[in-house]
């Protein structure tokens, strides 16, 4: 059984899709030695194998991923009393090896175990059922590359991930959330429930890598929003408030005029822009 998909059209630039494809391969079938363009993923499905590396050996079985980079001399073989069936994946693109580095998969550690056989095989047999060439097939298969990237990802990251990387993260991912969501109600906890830690561990390592806390970097960013509206438009008061999380004008002067000493309208007088050329219709109120 062999079934292949190469995509023409490669719309995103971040990650894609090269092509992919599903082999039940016949006893001690090899590939290699040989080097590729892109960046390939192997997946066991059932059966063993051996992978050949940087001068080693890989035992390959059911439920595990392989790894070969650009430029990689590589060489596999499928055992011979039990051969294995395997799905593949071609990409490329501008941060191809960031999305590998966040499934702890590299040229120097190109083999992990994730299990997830069904997930796996549903993902290519879907991939391959949308062939046609569309902009919607497109799309389709690119959500499908990311769905099998964080099967790898959530198999891999917390057994592997370093503790100070893993910190980076947290707190790049609660400097992310703030930005998506400064304008709303947001709360700490809320943050701290969407990345999965604990409130007070959060606040610990968002201190220890920014030297404030994640609610002083809140205060801060919708303020500095607000500062640019307040000098880039003539937006009312009112209107900027709420556009940057505050539920009333009252707060918000009251937050702005701690940080820049002078309140909303004060600072606008001083620092906006001098003519109208760029300003919205409103009239501040």
């Amino acid at each position: 059984m062999y079934s292949y998909l190469e995509m023409e059209d490669k719309s995103f630039e971040d990650i894609y899709l090269n092509f992919c494809g599903m082999e039940e391969c016949k006893p001690s079938y090899s590939y290699g030695p040989a080097i590729r363009d892109n960046y390939l993923i192997h997946y066991c499905l059932s059966g063993n194998g051996r992978f050949h590396v940087n001068n080693q050996i890989y035992r390959i079985n059911p439920g595990d991923v392989f790894l070969i980079t650009p430029g990689q001399v590589t060489f596999y073989q499928a055992d011979e009393s039990d051969p294995w069936t395997y799905a593949w994946f071609g990409f490329d693109g501008g941060k191809a090896s960031h999305y590998l580095k966040n499934c702890n998969l590299s040229a120097d550690s190109p083999v992990a175990s994730i299990g997830e056989i069904d997930t796996v095989r549903e993902i290519i047999i879907d991939m391959l059922a949308h062939f046609k060439l569309s902009y919607s097939n497109e799309m389709y298969i690119q959500g499908k590359l990311f769905l099998y990237l964080s099967c790898i990802a959530k198999k891999t990251n917390v057994a592997n991930v370093h503790e100070n990387e893993n910190e980076n993260i947290y707190v790049q991912k609660t400097i992310e959330y703030i930005q998506n969501n400064y304008q709303n109600d947001v709360s700490i906890q809320e943050i701290a429930d969407y990345i999965g830690l604990n409130r007070s561990y959060l606040s610990t390592i968002f201190k220890e890598h920014l030297n404030q806390s994640p609610q002083e970097f809140l205060k801060k960013y919708r303020l500095k929003q607000a500062e640019e509206y307040l000098i880039n438009t003539d937006l009312p008061i009112n209107y900027i408030a709420s556009s940057c999380g505050y539920s009333s004008h009252i707060p918000f002067s009251k937050a702005f005029t701690q940080v820049y000493k002078l309140g909303p309208r004060d600072y606008r007088k001083l620092h906006g822009l001098k003519n109208n050329e760029f300003k919205t219709s409103f009239a501040d109120n």
